[in-house]
């Protein structure tokens, strides 16, 4: 058996990092996604009140399976804000996880089997979530009992963002989202300019596969470009890069088919994770009022 790699993270620990990664990721103005400023398909209170039972869902992680925490925390959401989104969930039990256990991610995912199909696709249905990674799950459950959550994961991997970061170590999450978020805070002066230009260097990297479900790949690709072009022009950094940022926020509000949604769950398990290592407060301390943001948008 492997050894851990660190010690175990304390539960309470965990919990704030999840609760402090989703509250601020949830509240930043990223372009064409849900925020405080403006509400996309569900409303902005109803994100931020189901981060409370998710909070301590994850906190239990290490006690039990991945598909059983994504189920636990999907139901307790919708019962407490009306709002729950399994993918964004799936996306952070398997961090938390291996942190409680001291043990690697790649421990904690070649671990995923049978018996997590079941829950993680009830946790889907009840959120009413449809798609690529459900179908999946309905083909690996129908499988037998050698198939697992992995399995169906690296199936529709092609197709869903969250079964990507699972069958490839959360490479977009480790190796893209989680640098980009530590360079941006380092320049940035407040947490909410540096999780959106997080965003946008994930987005013009990695076309979002919600919009090439939705409209097609060419679309997802001219997304990526046109965050590319931001960020030539500065991103948050710049009077310009602000002025491009409300520009693309207007493109995408525009036609619900362009929402990069995929874009934001690897830039909250990023925060998660630089929570984790360096302590909430790197993300909290970092708080400012709006209108100094807002300034020039």
């Amino acid at each position: 058996m492997e050894q851990p790699i660190r010690d175990p993270v304390p539960e309470t620990l965990v919990a704030a990092c999840a609760a402090t990664a989703l509250t601020l990721v949830y509240s930043a103005p990223t372009p064409g996604a849900g925020s405080r400023y403006v509400d996309g398909r569900v409303a902005h209170e109803s994100r931020v009140l189901s981060v409370v039972p998710f909070r301590d869902a994850l906190a239990r992680s290490g006690r039990q399976g991945v598909g059983e925490t994504v189920l636990e925390a999907t139901l307790s959401s919708r019962s407490l804000a009306g709002f729950a989104d399994p993918r964004r969930t799936g996306y952070l039990v398997p961090l938390a996880r291996a942190a409680l256990l001291g043990k690697s991610l790649g421990w904690v995912l070649k671990r995923l089997g049978h018996d997590d199909l079941a829950p993680f696709a009830r946790s889907l249905e009840a959120a009413g979530e449809e798609g690529p990674l459900a179908g999946a799950l309905r083909v690996a459950l129908g499988a037998g009992k050698d198939a697992t959550l992995r399995d169906a994961m690296r199936f529709a991997a092609s197709r869903d963002a969250l079964a990507r970061e699972y069958a490839r170590d959360f490479e977009v999450t480790r190796e893209l989202a989680r640098p980009a978020l530590l360079t941006a805070l380092s320049r940035a002066d407040s947490v909410r300019g540096a999780l959106v230009q997080t965003y946008l260097e994930v987005l013009s990297e990695v076309p979002d596969l919600d919009v090439a479900g939705r409209a097609g790949n060419r679309e997802a690709e001219d997304i990526s470009r046109m965050a590319c072009g931001v960020l030539k022009a500065g991103g948050v950094h710049s009077r310009r890069g602000l002025e491009a940022i409300a520009n693309l926020d207007g493109l995408l509000r525009a036609d619900p088919r362009l929402a990069p949604l995929a874009t934001e769950a690897p830039v909250i398990a990023a925060a998660f994770l630089v929570a984790l290592e360096h302590g909430p407060g790197t993300l909290s301390s970092r708080l400012r009022p709006a209108s100094a943001y807002n300034k020039g948008r």
